[in-house]
């Protein structure tokens, strides 16, 4: 086919690809590109090669075949660049052409791959860079994005061989002047802290920490706290992550108190919180109340959601409607309730709280003895919620409240609870609209 391709089938091709500005290439099993194409395309038997108006490309194609088209597709105009689907271990045949790309506003490159093997001068070269994603990177790159004048979002691992000596220099001086999302994963958490000690991010909204081995214990993270609190004041979601679940000793020294908790209500503007640490919780009903009626615009709030408590509740049902009641605005709520039947009135177990725009309600390893009882308070105060994240006990494998069966038995409650629930919110509206016909009726008449 391609051997008979004339110039002016070249030509009138080249006049449609030059109004592609976007383009996406994806490795899906039911879509081939032939090896033929691929090469014909990336090697144009005439000249100018094709998509010279490029600005945008997406590439998840790791086929071998493709690469000689992904290099040729990467030149100094293009402005958005994803590869984070890419195998890493081709991604070193692409780099050289990335270099000379220097009008990149967006570059996502593998997790998986270091972008130490990158000189640091590079990433000075990308004067537009609005977004970055990628892997572990050294301090001399972390100096230069230090010093970007428009980066926003941040997309970075570190490791015992960061010392941050390079940003240190930076000390005292505005550093992330622009950056409005901070992403760092470490093994652990530790390595991410110097960040927060150097820079005063003011401009800050978003900070997402992730360990994937080892995390803080209750007083590291109390220290953590604080410098977010102290370097973050406009920061609006917050959300950690350790993999790590139950540490020698637990729960002695890996407990968040209310204090703790209290550390963040500087931070007035909050909108999201998700804590997954090494951490348990301690908070109860008054406590909850407390932390609901600082953060008003609350909209999600997960608390050992993933990990679970693994020790009993003490926020009950009542609590968690009263944060209902305050956070007007909660979109997703996790967190492990001792959710016992309570003493209620069944026509409005919820004493009037109702609060449909709730979307989930995640109750990790919460205990529960009346499913009947509990779903009727849940049809009542979240009508419209999916109840679901009661199986973390078998995910991570730890024991709750010490055996097996205790386990099985709570997470065969909470299915009752889910089954139900949609149930008991249907029987209350056409509880509603028969309501409303006879009351319509005795007007009437």
């Amino acid at each position: 086919m391609f051997k008979e391709l004339r110039l002016s089938d070249w030509q009138r091709m080249q006049y449609y690809a030059k109004r592609v500005h976007s383009l996406r290439v994806n490795d899906q099993e039911e879509v081939v590109i032939d090896k033929t194409i691929l090469h014909a395309l990336a090697t144009s038997p005439f000249a100018p090669p094709m998509f010279t108006h490029l600005r945008r490309l997406w590439w998840s194609n790791s086929s071998a075949d493709a690469l000689p088209l992904l290099c040729s597709l990467v030149n100094a105009r293009l402005e958005w660049l994803i590869l984070h689907d890419l195998d890493p271990e081709l991604l070193p045949r692409v780099v050289p052409h990335i270099i000379s790309s220097n009008s990149l506003h967006v570059a996502c490159f593998p997790e998986k791959y270091s972008m130490r093997h990158i000189r640091p001068n590079v990433f000075q070269s990308w004067r537009n860079l609005q977004n970055l994603v990628c892997g572990l990177v050294n301090d001399a790159t972390l100096y230069h994005l230090a010093t970007s004048s428009k980066l926003t979002h941040l997309t970075i691992q570190v490791d015992e061989k960061n010392d941050y000596s390079a940003l240190m220099k930076l000390a005292g001086q505005p550093v992330f002047a622009t950056l409005e999302g901070l992403d760092i994963t470490a093994t652990h958490t530790l390595h991410c802290i110097p960040i927060l000690e150097i820079a005063e991010l003011p401009s800050l909204r978003s900070l997402r920490i992730h360990s994937t081995e080892t995390g803080l214990t209750d007083v590291e993270l109390h220290q953590c706290f604080r410098l977010i609190s102290c370097h973050c004041p406009n920061l609006r979601h917050l959300r950690m992550k350790d993999l790590q679940v139950s540490p020698p000793k637990f729960p002695v020294g890996y407990i968040i108190t209310f204090d703790i908790l209290k550390t963040l209500f500087s931070l007035r503007y909050m909108e999201g919180l998700h804590l997954d640490t090494t951490c348990t919780f301690s908070l109860d009903d008054n406590e909850l109340a407390q932390l609901a009626g600082t953060w008003l615009k609350l909209r999600a709030l997960e608390l050992g959601t993933e990990n679970g408590w693994r020790q009993p509740s003490k926020i009950t049902l009542q609590g968690f409607a009263e944060l209902l009641r305050r956070c007007p605005v909660l979109l997703i709520v996790g967190l492990a309730m001792n959710a016992w039947a309570p003493d209620i009135d069944h026509r409005r177990p919820g004493g009037g709280i109702r609060r449909n725009g709730l979307e989930v309600l995640r109750v990790a390893d919460s205990k529960v003895t009346d499913p009947l009882s509990v779903a009727a308070f849940l049809s009542d105060v979240a009508p419209n919620a999916e109840i679901t994240g009661y199986e973390v006990g078998f995910e991570i494998g730890f024991d709750m409240y010490g055996t097996f069966n205790t386990r099985m038995l709570y997470r065969e409650r909470w299915e009752e609870v889910s089954m139900l629930h949609p149930l008991l919110v249907n029987l209350r509206r056409q509880e509603a609209v028969g309501s409303e016909s006879n009351e319509y009726s005795r007007d009437c008449e």
